[in-house]
C-alpha cells in the first residue's frame, strides 16, 4: 500500500503538476495529523464536503465515453458503529487527465467512520478497471 501512495504522489506531481490529494490543504496539517492504524498505515483525515483528487492507472488510459465512479465503502474499524449503509458514491465528480476530483458526500452519520476509497472505470465494450485509493477517516 505504501508503494501505491508513493507512486501516486510521484506520478501526480511529475505529470499533473499538482499534489495527489489537492483540494483540502487542511487534511494534512499539524492541527489534523493522519491517524496511524495498528498496521502502521497513515490514514488521512477529511471532512464531509472536502474535495479530493485521485490519480491512478485505471484513469490514465480511459476513453472519453468511459463511466467513472468513485465509491466510499464503510470499513469496519474497531470501535465504530454502522451508519446504516455500506457504500456511498462520491459527489461532484470532475475528470481530468489521469485523475478524478470528487467531493466527500454530505450523507448522514458518516462522520467518525473509516472508509475505503475505490475508483471504477467502465468502458463501452464492457471492460472495467479499478484502483484502490486507500483508507480515509471522515471527521
Amino acid at each position: 500500500m505504501q508503494k501505491l501512495w508513493i507512486g501516486l504522489a510521484g506520478f501526480s506531481t511529475l505529470v499533473l503538476g499538482t499534489p495527489t490529494f489537492a483540494g483540502t490543504p487542511h487534511a494534512f496539517n499539524a492541527a489534523r495529523p493522519p491517524i496511524v492504524s495498528e498496521d502502521f498505515e497513515a490514514i488521512p483525515i477529511v471532512s464531509r464536503g472536502d474535495a479530493l483528487s485521485i490519480a491512478c492507472d485505471a484513469l490514465q488510459y480511459r476513453k472519453p465515453s468511459s463511466d467513472v465512479r468513485v465509491v466510499l465503502t464503510i470499513s469496519a474499524a474497531p470501535g465504530e458503529t454502522s451508519p446504516g449503509y455500506k457504500q456511498v458514491m462520491a459527489t461532484e465528480e470532475e475528470l481530468m487527465r489521469g485523475a478524478v476530483r470528487v467531493r466527500v458526500p454530505n450523507v448522514p452519520d458518516i462522520e467518525n467512520h473509516t472508509i475505503n476509497l475505490d475508483v471504477y472505470v467502465i468502458n463501452d465494450e464492457g471492460s472495467n478497471k479499478s484502483c484502490d485509493a486507500g483508507h480515509w477517516k471522515i471527521s
